[in-house]
């Protein structure tokens, strides 16, 4: 299993913008995702050549223990999830897998079940008024996707096809856009029709699969496997983030070094800007559009992603300095090559004069670290046995 680590550092920042239906739909902090998520692959366009022509700003260099006071980072002990796949999970994927080739059957009557894909029209309002970003015509959701906030696609379960009904709701706390964080809305939303998954046969098995899986027995195994397989990744990913956090528990992190939070924060004001300028529209407007908040608000908020996001990067760091390690060039180019791969992209030295020779050592670094945790780290299955860790099993297959 490749192991996706720090990727997301390559930008400074993994963002998302989001459209505005995607108000209404479960906030995952539409302005940022921390760089240094041990687990989180860039969100950026890296498909681009095009870009790799311009020099990357020279990330600044510092010395993480001159801000860091490292705690305990070897023997931590973290749990597995389990990769148990259930009957339902596969049967929902079955359906998913129909929709998509545009197997299911739309209903001009009867009810919403879970798993359905339900045309809508909706307005969000607050204080009797609607809201920016909460209204949308013809939308397709699909039921069970978590894919709208806590409370939105239940309230449609059992519901039928051409009524009007309006659902009272609450934002997460949490969400991105202040003007809505925390605050009680009411939906009215129309169900225009519901598109439904047929019952999965042996001659739609086939023909799905392009006649690699002729029996539904044998499609549903290959499934199970493909989500065993997800599962196990996600599995480990979960492992390196939670590793990764009690590391940075442990750790006080007494100050950051100044150049560092300017240098993100340039990288993030230039991607937003970016962003405006493709839309047309002035950066003042496109903040509070998108994301609902002021340039004030704005630096404000990713002063202190920044802080968390660099503090996380700063233990990683300092875990890297006690050890003593050191990136001779071949290493250097190898971890690029790879780095390169998983983004898209083929050129390498494009690839290195894109991102800058010290952000790619930066996360090189970061990666070391948190092989150095793993490699010493106390790893329990969900049933509290003793579990083989990926990086013990790439040890001994690089030693045979």
């Amino acid at each position: 299993m490749k192991r996706k680590v720090i990727a997301a550092l390559l930008l400074g920042m993994a963002i998302t913008v989001t459209g505005c239906s995607g108000n209404t739909t479960k906030d995952t902090d539409t302005t940022t995702e921390a760089a240094s998520d041990a687990s989180s692959e860039t969100t950026a366009d890296s498909s681009s050549e095009s870009e790799a022509a311009t020099e990357a700003a020279e990330r600044p260099d510092y010395k993480a223990l001159d801000y860091v006071k490292l705690g305990d980072y070897k023997g931590l002990e973290v749990t597995l999830a389990s990769i148990d796949v259930t009957d339902e999970e596969v049967e929902q994927q079955v359906e998913t897998n129909l929709n998509n080739n545009d197997k299911s059957e739309e209903l001009k009557e009867g009810t919403v079940e879970n798993g359905d894909v339900a045309n809508i029209d909706y307005e969000g309002k607050l204080n009797g008024k609607a809201f920016d970003g909460g209204t949308a015509e013809g939308y397709d959701l699909t039921i069970g996707s978590g894919s709208f906030i806590d409370g939105f696609e239940d309230g449609l379960i059992g519901k039928k096809i051409g009524d009007t009904v309006d659902l009272n709701l609450t934002f997460p706390k949490d969400y991105s856009s202040t003007d809505l964080a925390g605050k009680e809305v009411v939906f009215t939303v129309k169900i225009n029709s519901v598109k439904r998954a047929p019952k999965l046969t042996d001659e739609l098995a086939a023909e799905i699969s392009n006649n690699e899986y002729k029996t539904v027995e044998a499609y549903n195994n290959y499934i199970k496997e493909e989500l065993e397989n997800t599962k196990k990744e996600n599995q480990h990913n979960q492992e390196l983030n939670d590793l990764v956090a009690l590391a940075y528990q442990n750790a006080t992190v007494n100050d950051y070094p100044q150049e560092m939070i300017d240098y993100q924060l340039e990288q993030v004001t230039s991607y937003y800007k970016s962003y405006a300028d493709q839309y047309g529209m002035e950066y003042a407007d496109f903040l509070k559009q998108q994301v609902g908040m002021t340039e004030e608000e704005f630096v404000k908020k990713m002063t202190e992603t920044v802080k968390q996001s660099l503090g996380q990067e700063m233990v990683l760091r300092a875990i890297a300095e006690t050890e003593g390690v050191e990136i001779s060039d071949e290493k250097f180019q190898e971890k690029a090559s790879k780095y390169a791969a998983q983004m898209g992209s083929t050129d390498v030295d494009a690839f290195i004069s894109q991102y800058g020779k010290s952000t790619i050592m930066a996360s090189i670094l970061q990666d070391e670290a948190v092989e150095i945790l793993e490699k010493n780290a106390v790893v329990k299955n969900a049933d509290g046995t003793l579990a083989e860790t990926t990086a013990e099993t790439e040890t001994e297959t690089a030693s045979k």
